[in-house]
């Protein structure tokens, strides 16, 4: 069974992918549109939740700015 995180959170997103968290999809629900992404390192996706919440996020620009781009493209599907 494949492990798989969701998070509605857009910036927390765009920070995932720019880790190589991959996203294998999106899904609209009441309360907003949901990312999903193959979680394939439990240690780091923990780590990077942990940076996350503690304003202690590290990125790339260049990634960060290409995961954000790729994000909005997703969201546009849920027009």
């Amino acid at each position: 069974m494949e492990n798989i995180y969701s998070t509605k959170d857009f910036y927390l997103s765009a920070m995932l992918m720019s880790h190589g968290f991959k996203l294998i999809g999106s899904e609209k629900k009441p309360e907003g549109v949901y990312f999903n992404f193959r979680n394939h390192n439990e240690e780091l996706l923990t780590k990077l939740l942990n940076d996350f919440i503690n304003y202690n996020a590290m990125v790339n620009m260049r990634k960060f700015t290409q995961s954000v781009s790729k994000l909005r493209n997703e969201l546009d599907k849920h027009k």
